[in-house]
């Protein structure tokens, strides 16, 4: 007997980060000015950790190829799976357009930025980064 679970979603989050890779968090968008990610909740918790490693990521990316990108915002959401055990089944990271003018580069840097985020590598759920 296969137990199912509601479908929940949780977040999003937003986290911040500047071309000196200050990061700073927060649970709306324009309200992004902690420091550290609150604590409170371990789904977010986990959101805010994949959010910063994504950011951090497209940055690295952008170094390598000598650029420097302004400062940006992602935004993460998850949906928990509806069967056990209980885990989240997908995230979402949602990117702006505008970290570079050329799409096809910006697609590029999201493709390099996801292979060595660590933290999305890890995860044993499908990951989507998408411009917006």
């Amino acid at each position: 007997m296969e137990i199912k679970l509601k479908p929940k979603t949780f977040g999003p989050v937003f986290i911040h980060t500047d071309q000196h890779r200050t990061i700073r968090y927060g649970r709306s968008d324009d309200a992004v000015d902690q420091v550290a990610p609150p604590t409170d909740s371990p789904a977010d918790t986990l959101l805010f950790s994949l959010g910063a490693c994504i950011a951090i990521s497209l940055q690295m990316q952008a170094e390598k190829n000598e650029i420097t990108l302004d400062a940006f915002q992602v935004q993460v959401t998850s949906k928990k799976a509806e069967d056990l055990p209980n885990r989240f089944d997908c995230f979402e990271v949602l990117i702006p357009r505008s970290i570079f003018e050329d799409p096809e580069f910006a697609e590029s840097l999201l493709s390099g930025a996801k292979s060595i985020c660590t933290v999305s590598n890890t995860l044993n759920a499908e990951v989507t980064l998408t411009l917006i």
